[in-house]
């Protein structure tokens, strides 16, 4: 008997221990009304049952781990409908850069892969304020319709993209061929949501452009890489046989406001620079034996004198191609610290047709760095610089005159020179107000939020005056000194 009533004060300590643990977050949870439940505390309470359990529960294949997952094969049975919010907590739970893509997203980010992609043409992260446009991709819908690197993207038509994932609101930007939107922009200086009108085109692989810079018998290769994607090596190989042909030695790579893309399409660009048998970079896994090193194949059949343009949107791939050729000693790095982000991403698709993207490991630097978090500091820190536009030549409008086509006058040929420097007029300075350039007013209208008509009114004589006079004009500083390097002035 005397057991019996040891036995019961032991267990009368448990449940009263239970009693406690369970009963103050269940008042929290259901207050006065016992219908509604908050999320927060429901989870909380959830969690600490799970702990409980995996204490006080005498069956030894009780654990935190095996509750977890009934209960949650248990609601995903029964409620089909969250598995979206499931695999989204899953994957996010792991870093910043792991995410889940529903059947809609899968496409997006498989369409951006290969490189053919029907939008505006920018590369962009996301910040808390929407979609931060980090590179802009020449004659593509967004460059032509004044959208600028640094400028801000809040809203597509009447959808607010603050808030959402990066691939989410990539199908917003993205869409049908020819089909438009209203983009509402956040940009410097501006007090004002900017409010442009885009229409969608296919994108075709533009990931890297060139363009030969002169000085006397001084001759440099520019080449710009926008991001990494199916073709990127192939184009930059193309641009490296053209320096070749030419006879150039002289290579800028910029890779500024490059966030990344394929890895292995950096470590082919690194090939064709680097010497053979050269260490490019290296998979560090959790499984040792999933570690994978990459070596220089190509023969070395040209040398180059290069140099990387970085800064600190240069993140990724761009860090991988960075170390691999200033580690092996066949590049000069020139800019600001470069993003720090070295960890690698696999894409896994799954039977609905939705995938996930996850980290699986971090890559090393030829010399075993890993600059996850860190950067990569260049041989020369630069700061580009901005200043006021001069607008010293130009005097403001009298407002005395609206101008229509088949109009002329000094204003008129000062507004071809403005709309010039703006970015929508590319005709003959004149003083004659022609079809061209009632279409770059028309432009300029509807990139401004002003009534598009195409006529100089009063209104857009101020706001194109006003704007010109506020924006900044970018020294590109960086570029410049690469090109002084190798006895080049601009």
């Amino acid at each position: 008997m005397k057991d019996f009533k040891n036995v019961i004060k032991r267990m009368g300590i448990l449940f009263t221990a239970l009693t406690v643990l369970l009963t103050i977050p269940a008042v929290c949870v259901y207050g006065e009304d016992t219908t509604e439940q908050n999320p927060e505390i429901t989870a909380e309470l959830v969690k600490e049952i799970v702990e409980h359990l995996s204490i006080y529960s005498r069956y030894d294949e009780v654990s935190q781990s095996s509750l977890y997952r009934e209960g949650l094969l248990k609601a995903l049975k029964d409620y089909p409908e969250i598995y979206e919010s499931v695999m989204t907590g899953i994957l996010n739970s792991i870093d910043e850069h792991s995410e889940y893509y529903n059947p809609t997203d899968t496409k997006l980010i498989q369409e951006s892969i290969t490189g053919t992609i029907v939008g505006i043409g920018i590369t962009f992260q996301m910040g808390k304020d929407g979609v931060e446009v980090v590179s802009v991709i020449p004659d593509m819908p967004a460059e032509k319709a004044g959208i600028k690197v640094g400028d801000i993207i809040v809203s597509v038509d009447d959808v607010s993209l603050v808030g959402m994932n990066s691939d989410t609101a990539a199908s917003y930007i993205r869409g049908e061929m020819g089909s438009s939107f209203k983009a509402g922009v956040k940009r410097k200086g501006e007090d004002k949501i900017i409010y442009l009108d885009m229409t969608r085109e296919e994108i075709l692989g533009t990931s890297v452009e060139s363009h030969i810079f002169e000085d006397g018998d001084n001759k440099a290769m520019y080449i710009r890489v926008y991001g990494f994607i199916s073709n990127t090596a192939e184009c930059f190989k193309k641009e490296l046989d053209n320096a070749a042909e030419q006879g150039i030695e002289n290579i800028i790579i910029d890779v500024r406001n490059n966030g990344g893309g394929l890895f292995e399409q950096a470590i082919k660009m690194a090939d064709y620079i680097v010497p053979k048998g050269s260490l490019i970079t290296v998979e560090d896994h959790k499984i040792t034996m999933l570690n994978r090193e990459y070596y220089a194949e190509e023969e070395d059949t040209q040398k180059y004198n290069t140099i990387v343009l970085i800064n600190e949107n240069s993140a990724s791939a761009s860090e991988v191609l960075t170390a691999a050729l200033s580690e092996n000693d066949c590049a000069y790095k020139i800019g600001s610290k470069s993003y720090g982000k070295g960890t690698i991403q696999t894409l896994i698709e799954l039977p609905y047709g939705d995938s996930m993207k996850y980290t699986v490991g971090y890559y090393l630097t030829p010399k075993k760095n890993n600059i996850n978090g860190v950067g990569i500091q260049p041989d020369i820190h630069i700061e580009n610089t901005e200043e006021p536009f001069d607008m010293s030549p130009y005097q403001e409008y009298g407002y005395t005159k609206v101008y229509n086509q088949g109009d002329s006058g000094d204003e008129i040929k000062m507004t071809k020179e403005l709309l010039t420097v703006w970015g929508s007029y590319n005709g003959e300075i004149n003083d004659v107000y022609d079809d061209e350039l009632s279409n770059a007013v028309y432009k300029f209208q509807a990139q401004t939020g002003l009534y598009p008509y195409g006529v100089l009114d009063y209104t857009t004589q101020h706001e194109l005056y006003t704007r010109i006079k506020m924006s900044k004009v970018v020294n590109d500083e960086q570029l410049d000194e690469a090109l002084i390097r190798f006895g080049i002035k601009r």
